[in-house]
């Protein structure tokens, strides 16, 4: 039962996510660094992180099955790292090689 606890605790205290790719590259380069980077914020941020990082990754899958909006989204996706490169609470991390 201890173990049990144990584990409980451990998966309630670092939630890994593993977000499936979408198929875009410059999409899953950028969830790949959010959820990477994610980690460095606050906990309360964490969790609005993670939710926001799940929410958006199954849209942007979504959008990626219709060949007419894939161009758009690549281009969102490079959008949306460069300006969380110049401009967010994780900027540092989400700007590493």
């Amino acid at each position: 039962m201890k173990y049990r606890l144990a584990c409980l605790f451990v998966f309630a205290v670092t939630p890994a996510l593993a977000v499936d790719p979408t198929g875009i590259p410059e999409c899953d380069a950028l969830l790949k660094r959010y959820e990477a980077c994610s980690s460095q914020l606050s906990r309360k941020q964490v969790h609005a992180a993670q939710k926001e990082l799940l929410d958006g990754a199954l849209g942007m899958r979504a959008v990626a099955n219709d060949p007419a909006k894939r161009a758009d989204l690549a281009r969102y996706c490079t959008d949306t790292f460069e300006q969380m490169k110049k401009a967010s609470d994780i900027k540092d991390c989400m700007s590493k090689p």
